[in-house]
């Protein structure tokens, strides 16, 4: 498959509202557009440990809040790379709140942060992304 024939057919795990067994996450703009958030409310199917969120969701939550930053921001990209930092667990059933912005875009790469927050404020994960430009 050409990366230019990609298309969004609502199926997406994180956000696809046709996908039965997915999160169908909505995001907020705030900021003007210059930032995106969501929030999530693990269930016990995602948990690693007992009562804590597997590593793996948490990243998913991520990639796709700074997907979708650059989307908001009028732009089609894939990952390319991500790195991120894990500062404490999350626990099943407590809300998660993500965010992300753009940081940047240089030649046919977009930068972006995210932190995955808990509702005290507590940062549980940040991450950083480079996500391609699509033609």
């Amino acid at each position: 498959m050409k990366l230019e024939n990609l298309e969004d057919n609502k199926g997406c795990f994180v956000c696809g509202l046709d996908n039965p067994e997915g999160l169908r996450l909505q995001f907020r703009s705030l900021d003007g557009g210059k930032k995106v958030e969501t929030t999530f409310i693990p269930a016990p199917k995602y948990q690693g440990w007992k009562n804590v969120v597997h590593g793996g969701i948490i990243l998913t939550l991520l990639d796709e809040v700074m997907a979708k930053a650059a989307q908001y921001s009028g732009f089609h990209v894939l990952t390319g790379a991500i790195e991120a930092r894990f500062k404490t667990p999350a626990i099943i059933l407590e809300p998660l709140r993500l965010e992300a912005e753009i940081e940047g875009v240089k030649k046919k790469v977009v930068y972006a942060k995210a932190t995955a927050y808990k509702e005290d404020g507590t940062i549980v994960a940040q991450a950083k992304s480079k996500m391609v430009l699509l033609s």
